[in-house]
């Protein structure tokens, strides 16, 4: 082969003569990092929905002043 590296071309040698066993341990050596991503993605999921209903908290309070407020103009 052309200028690739003795080590990498017995890996593809490896993957080529073994795939599942080739995919079995690249997918164990990625799991962790799809374990963490999902992780991470949910967590971002809870932090987006705090953020939404202390906006529609905040709105809703707001709302609530500014109608006190109007009701105490009129009388």
């Amino acid at each position: 082969m052309a200028d690739i590296p003795p080590w990498l071309e017995d890996i593809l040698k490896w993957a080529a003569t073994n795939p599942w066993e080739f995919i079995y341990y690249v997918l164990l050596c990625l799991s962790p990092f799809f374990f963490i991503s999902a992780l991470l993605s949910w967590k971002l999921a809870q932090q987006i929905d705090a953020r939404d209903k202390e906006k529609k908290r905040k709105a809703k309070k707001e709302a609530n002043i500014a109608r006190a407020r109007g009701r105490a103009k009129q009388d």
